[in-house]
């Protein structure tokens, strides 16, 4: 049996490639099974807690059209593409497959044999384990339970997880596995930053002195959070801590996105990793520029008061 299953990079995505791959092993346990993998991806990803390379047979990685014609040219029993890429339709529709599977998407039954119903349309495209349950039991008419494998026994993966802990345990004295702590990850805009990290000193505060907890602030930029501290009346550098990052990343940064007790972040694109992971969140929605941009001062108030009151119910709730 030769199988060929097409995605990308994205941490959502080898979620669901780590849960389909575990699927289609054991299904096929037994048999002679070939598992191939094309990344949409112009980088060679590090193994991680979600991918192990030497899962597959081979792993092929695409970014341009130029690359298409190296592409292995043999023939598959079966390709799967659960991405939605104009690169990734094209690379379906190059390579024979006796059959090609593939979810709802533009000009998907051009090239596909078959199109698997999504259970639930998001604004972002995001496959979950339902929809992988109904794509095994639509192609090879058996039913089963759609688990990752988190690959936390690796080497690699321990070692990676072992120097996150080092880290923040030597420089700010954080036990990540015992500490409580929220993750803060933003994206600041150009015409209201003030008015931003004046909301998130204002959190930050309201979050350390009632629930007697640790704000790890994901910036880069040292001037951000130096504002902050420097405007808060009592944030420290024990309590509200620089990540030092620009942006976490829950593939790479696993064990601070786990042992922490709520995420908060204005990113809607990296929601759906956290909804896959369970992970409590709480996204900030501050997108409506009109309003921002003619009554920022009442937007940015209503926004403060609604964020501690819905974020402080979450945490007593967890």
């Amino acid at each position: 049996m030769k199988l060929l299953l097409i995605g990308t990079s994205e941490a959502s995505q080898l979620f669901i490639l780590n849960a389909l791959s575990n699927a289609l092993k054991s299904l096929f346990e037994g048999h002679d099974l070939s598992l191939k993998l094309i990344l949409i991806s112009h980088l060679k990803i590090d193994e991680n807690f979600l991918f192990i390379e030497n899962t597959y047979s081979e792993i092929q990685y695409l970014d341009r059209l130029s690359q298409l014609k190296k592409i292995n040219k043999e023939s598959y029993d079966y390709l799967i593409s659960i991405e939605d890429s104009l690169l990734g339709l094209i690379a379906s529709k190059k390579i024979s497959a006796a059959s090609k599977i593939s979810f709802k998407r533009t000009l998907g039954s051009f090239v596909f044999t078959k199109i698997v119903r999504q259970v639930q349309k998001r604004k972002i495209q995001m496959l979950s384990l339902e929809d992988l349950s109904n794509l095994v039991a639509s192609i090879f008419s058996h039913s089963m339970e759609i688990k990752p494998k988190f690959h936390l026994e690796n080497m690699l993966v321990r070692k990676n997880h072992e120097m996150i802990h080092w880290i923040y345990n030597t420089n700010y004295a954080v036990d990540l596995t015992n500490a409580n702590y929220v993750l803060m990850d933003f994206d600041f805009s150009t015409l209201q930053k003030n008015r931003q990290l004046e909301m998130i000193t204002n959190l930050s505060e309201q979050l350390i002195e009632k629930f007697k907890l640790k704000i790890i602030f994901a910036t880069h930029h040292i001037e951000d959070y130096n504002q902050i501290i420097s405007s808060g009346k009592i944030l420290t550098k024990e309590s509200f801590i620089n990540s030092k990052q620009k942006s976490i990343n829950a593939v790479t940064h696993f064990p601070l996105f786990n042992h922490s007790d709520l995420i908060i972040t204005n990113k809607f694109e990296n929601t759906s990793i956290l909804e896959l992971l369970n992970k409590p969140f709480y996204l900030i929605k501050d997108k409506n520029t009109a309003r921002k941009l003619f009554t920022a001062k009442t937007f940015f108030t209503k926004l403060k008061n609604k964020t501690i009151g819905e974020v402080s119910y979450m945490l007593k709730s967890i």
